[in-house]
């Protein structure tokens, strides 16, 4: 089994315990784009009751976005301790000279072996979606939030 067949085991053994124990998210609607993209105008034409529509909406999309961040912290994980092994096990077999830099050395191994590579860009590109993720799901709830309080002087 290669690197990217045991990612995808290990993420698939997790989605198949969130939902033997149903608590999946609610999947993506196009309802949710909708709320999210309120324009200043229609915004000053919503009623009470729909104010707080819109609010559970966005509520369920940063639902969805914060499971989609879930699974991307889980990539990380995996990447953390698939790299860790493999430079574990470079160090080990590699020969170095006795006052060598462990950072000198992981660098080497990342850059001579092709899998601890290929798991670092995974890695990087992981930590790259994650901070987007979590900036997405707090402006979401942001955004519902603003829409409750509206609803409510309404």
């Amino acid at each position: 089994m290669n690197s990217q067949d045991r990612l995808e085991y290990f993420l698939n053994g997790i989605t198949e315990y969130i939902e033997g124990k149903n608590l999946q998210p609610c999947e993506f609607k196009e309802e949710f784009k909708s709320a999210d993209d309120i324009t200043e105008e229609r915004l000053q034409t919503l009623t009470r009751d729909e104010l707080f529509d819109q609010a559970f909406l966005l509520y369920q999309y940063a639902d969805h976005v914060g499971q989609e961040r879930a699974h991307t912290e889980n990539v990380i994980r995996w990447c953390n301790d698939t790299l860790q092994r493999v430079i574990a096990y470079g160090v080990q077999q590699g020969i170095w000279d006795k006052y060598e830099k462990h950072e000198t050395k992981v660098a080497t191994i990342l850059a001579t072996d092709e899998i601890a590579r290929s798991v670092n860009n995974w890695k990087l590109t992981a930590e790259g979606r994650l901070e987007h993720l979590k900036n997405r799901e707090y402006n979401i709830k942001r955004k519902a939030e603003i829409l409750i309080e509206k609803g409510k002087r309404k």
